[in-house]
């Protein structure tokens, strides 16, 4: 059984830029597992799914991409693209493990994870057992949708569970849920020359006093909406709380509102309901104390209150009302997780540029986003 300072889990944005940090402190012993590929979230994004945030690079300028996770690369000159596709990202990622020659070992998932009796965690693999002092959690939450929002979801399709919009052969669907993949679901649709009948509670497109693109339509999909709302395929449905799904005979459905109105359509309806709260972390999720709204408590640092050691990376990191869900705003935390894990080893945190002025690493104040409105 090996030993080592940290594991992080999952090799996504999250992972690798984790990874990344980690790599700056000297006599460090850090790994990361992966359950399958690098960025594998990303490969299994609907082929015509685009990242919502622009890449862009103007890294000399002090201005890092949007979508970068290493202050040093961007996406937009990898790729050659604005908005990326998730091959295109996850190709990304890929690279720049390669690059900084990353100790990562993929298709190797956890399968228990214990916590010692004097701290540190016990892990088992599909590749055998290893002794950590501290874990970082980040397997994401893009595989781990909210299948069932309501009775008959079964019934539905996913927007997760959908690999190319160009197989759905029928000519007119339903579509629940006004967010960001209810929007780029139906949009695809139309582009394809299918009537949508989009199922949406209040217009989240409209919402002009939310300036939060965690909370309200991302302005890259209300521009495409935009460019949608004319057409005569697309109809929304407004103040359309789904309470159910049901099956009428064999070659339909019909999707029920609380206030009593109902839908029929001949294909299975597509969820665009979102992922589960803590997404991955769900996976141990006994570690973790979860508050009444079903998210993860964390402290400054980002650990678990419940369990010492246990660090939480990527979107579901929340801290008050603050969502850190783009990529833009938890690669802001990695530094101060970093840190932290320097400290308590007692290894050299000289790596922390301008540490003694609050500032963390590549992409400024760990903390900007809790005390500031950056």
């Amino acid at each position: 059984m090996r030993n080592l300072d940290v594991v992080i889990v999952g090799a996504g944005p999250a992972g690798i830029g984790m990874a990344m940090e980690l790599g700056k402190i000297p006599g460090l012993e850090f790994g990361v597992l992966e359950s399958d590929r690098i960025g594998e979230s990303f490969r299994r994004w609907p082929k015509q799914t685009r990242l919502i945030t622009p890449s862009f690079y103007s890294n000399p300028f002090g201005l890092a991409d949007l979508n970068t996770i290493d202050s040093t690369t961007s996406p937009a000159t990898f790729a050659g693209a604005e908005h990326l596709s998730g091959d295109q990202y996850a190709d990304y990622l890929e690279l720049v493990a390669e690059n900084a020659e990353l100790p990562i070992v993929c298709g190797c998932k956890v399968l228990e994870v214990t916590p010692g009796p004097d701290g540190g965690f016990h892990l088992i693999t599909e590749l055998g057992e290893l002794f950590t002092e501290f874990l970082i959690w980040g397997c994401g939450e893009y595989q781990f949708p909210k299948l069932n929002p309501f009775p008959g979801a079964n019934l539905c399709v996913h927007y997760a569970q959908v690999e190319n919009w160009q197989i759905l052969e029928s000519s007119s669907y339903i579509v629940i849920g006004g967010y960001e993949s209810g929007l780029d679901s139906a949009i695809n649709l139309i582009k394809l020359g299918h009537k949508v009948r989009l199922l949406v509670r209040k217009a989240t497109w409209d919402q002009s006093d939310i300036n939060d693109p965690s909370q309200v339509l991302s302005p890259y999909t209300r521009e495409r909406l935009r460019e949608m709302e004319s057409n005569d395929l697309l109809e929304i449905i407004f103040d359309a709380n789904v309470r159910e799904v049901t099956r009428q005979g064999d070659n339909s459905y019909r999707v029920h509102a609380a206030d009593g109105r109902y839908w029929d359509v001949e294909q299975a309806p597509i969820l665009g309901t979102g992922f589960l709260n803590g997404g991955g972390a769900r996976q141990i999720k006994d570690l973790w104390m979860w508050n009444d709204e079903d998210h993860i408590m964390l402290s400054d640092a980002d650990e678990s209150v419940m369990t010492s050691g246990l660090f939480l990376i990527g979107p579901q990191v929340r801290h008050d009302q603050r969502i850190y869900c783009f990529i833009y705003k938890f690669r802001q935390r990695f530094a101060r997780i970093a840190s932290e894990v320097a400290q308590r080893l007692q290894l050299d945190t000289e790596w922390l540029e301008g540490s003694e002025n609050g500032v963390w690493g590549p992409f400024g104040n760990s903390d900007c986003c809790e005390g500031c409105e950056c």
